[in-house]
């Protein structure tokens, strides 16, 4: 694994690096495609998604934007039906998470929905008790540690979610519909449309934001 110390040098590059792609994003995209509107997956890592826009910050993965989400998103008010992102926000801290679930509300329209995971602080208290494990990216005996590890990744992760300060940051980013997805159905497949969207890790907290 890349030390996260060269990796905030990179994407302290990409923020700014990317802003002309943005600007092109902004005429390539400047109208829905009818009726479904855009489908967007932030953050895609490894996981491309067939039937989406899979935008990413990395260069070397398979993506449709190169684009880092610290920005405003390169879409029109209200011009997207779906937008996914699985285990992205925690790597961005506190203002910049809420700057994007901001972009998120202003692009989603208003029959749209917004699937959103993130490791969940429950999560972490349960491997905490010893009811669960995680030893990744280290090995630790210590159920402690392993909360720890689960939680912050080697640095990797900026901030930590619960279920009731995921809800918080959503109100404040303008959303008035909050649904706890994980907590009836784990992590469960969901079909939204056209694109099924599901399998985060085990633990994941799951939410689905609309307008």
């Amino acid at each position: 694994m890349i030390r996260q110390q060269i990796k905030d040098v990179y994407f302290g590059l990409v923020r700014y690096l990317s802003m002309p792609n943005a600007l092109v994003a902004r005429l390539r995209f400047r109208k829905a495609p009818a009726p479904e509107g855009f489908r967007l997956h932030l953050g895609c890592g490894p996981h491309y998604i067939a039937g989406m826009i899979n935008i990413d910050g990395n260069l070397f993965r398979k993506k449709d934007l190169w684009f880092d989400l610290r920005n405003a998103l390169p879409f029109p008010d209200q011009s997207a039906s779906l937008v996914y992102s699985s285990h992205m926000l925690e790597h961005l801290y506190p203002e910049d998470a809420l700057r994007l679930l901001k972009e998120i509300h202003r692009v989603l329209r208003d029959d749209g929905v917004a699937r959103i995971a993130v490791p969940s602080m429950e999560h972490a208290m349960a491997i905490a008790r010893g009811d669960a494990s995680m030893q990744f990216p280290r090995s630790f005996d210590d159920p402690l540690a392993q909360a720890i590890n689960y939680l912050f990744c080697d640095g990797q992760h900026k901030f930590g979610y619960s279920s009731g300060l995921l809800e918080a940051f959503a109100r404040q980013a303008g959303f008035t519909r909050i649904a706890q997805y994980s907590a009836q159905h784990g992590v469960s497949p969901k079909v939204y449309g056209t694109v099924s969207l599901g399998n985060e890790p085990s633990g994941s907290l799951v939410v689905e934001l609309a307008r």
